[in-house]
C-alpha cells in the first residue's frame, strides 16, 4: 500500500487545478487531433488543409483526388516510383491513418517520442487493400494543386518520417506556368517524427510538390499535413 505523503497531496491539488482549467481554454488538452494539429501554426495564417474531416475530400479508384480549403478544391495527386527510376501514371495518393498503422508500418503511430502531437490521417503514396493502407517506400512524390485559387502564399507544411537516408526528399514550389520558383529540403524527423517546415511566406505557389526519396532510387517514404497559406 502507498503511503499517503506531502507530495502526493501537491500532485492531486495540482491536477485538480488542471481539470478546472481545461473548461477555460481547450490548449490545456495538447493531446486531442482537432487543437493540436493546429498549434504552432504561423501568424497570420488564412487557411489550413488537414485531413481528418476538417476539409472535405473527393477520392477515385481508391485514392485521394480533391481536398477542399473553404469550398474552392485543391487537386491531390501522388505517383510511385517504377524499377526505371521515373514514375507510374496511376493515382496513389492516400490518406494513412497514425491512430492505425498497417502491419509493417506498425510503429508509425502518433502520438509518438519524435511526434508529440497526434496527426490523425496524413497525406502520402501507397495502395489501398481493403479497408487498410500501406505506405510505399520505394520512392514517390505528391502534388498539391491550387490553380483553382489562382496562387497561394505558402506559409509551411508539416512533413513526417524523414529518416537519414531520405534526407535527399525534397519540397518544390511551382508557379501556375509550371516553373519551380522554390525548394526546399525536406527536414530530417527520423522514424515516425513530424515537424514543420517553414516555407517563408512564399508567394505565387499554385502547385507543391514533395518528393520522398532521392530521384532515381528506389527507396524513400513519408508523409505530409497541415498545409498553412494565404490566398494571392
Amino acid at each position: 500500500m502507498e503511503k499517503f505523503t506531502l507530495k502526493s497531496l501537491c500532485v492531486f491539488a495540482f491536477s485538480f487545478v488542471l481539470l478546472s482549467c481545461e473548461n477555460e481554454s481547450e490548449a490545456t488538452s495538447p493531446f486531442t487531433v482537432s487543437d493540436s494539429k493546429n498549434f504552432g501554426t504561423a501568424p497570420g495564417t488564412c487557411e489550413v488543409i488537414e485531413f481528418d474531416g476538417y476539409n472535405q475530400i473527393e477520392t477515385g479508384a481508391g485514392a485521394i483526388t480533391t481536398v477542399y480549403s473553404e469550398g474552392t478544391p485543391v487537386r491531390v495527386s501522388a505517383q510511385l516510383r517504377s524499377n526505371k527510376g521515373d514514375y507510374q501514371n496511376t493515382n496513389a495518393a492516400i490518406l494513412y491513418n497514425t491512430s492505425q498503422p498497417d502491419a509493417k508500418n506498425k510503429n508509425f503511430i502518433t502520438p509518438n517520442k519524435e511526434a508529440i502531437r497526434p496527426m490523425g490521417h496524413v497525406l502520402t503514396a501507397g495502395k489501398v487493400h481493403g479497408k487498410s493502407t500501406a505506405i510505399y517506400n520505394q520512392g514517390s512524390r505528391v502534388e498539391m494543386d491550387f490553380a483553382a485559387m489562382g496562387s497561394i502564399n505558402l506559409k509551411a507544411i508539416h512533413v513526417l518520417d524523414i529518416t537519414e537516408d531520405e534526407a535527399d526528399s525534397k519540397l518544390e514550389l511551382l508557379d501556375k506556368n509550371g516553373r519551380v520558383i522554390k525548394t526546399f529540403k525536406l527536414p530530417v524527423t527520423g522514424a515516425y517524427g513530424a515537424t514543420r517546415l517553414n516555407t517563408g511566406d512564399t508567394p505565387g505557389v499554385a502547385k507543391i510538390r514533395v518528393t520522398f526519396g532521392g530521384e532515381g532510387k528506389r527507396a524513400g517514404s513519408g508523409a505530409i499535413d497541415v498545409i498553412e497559406f494565404c490566398r494571392s
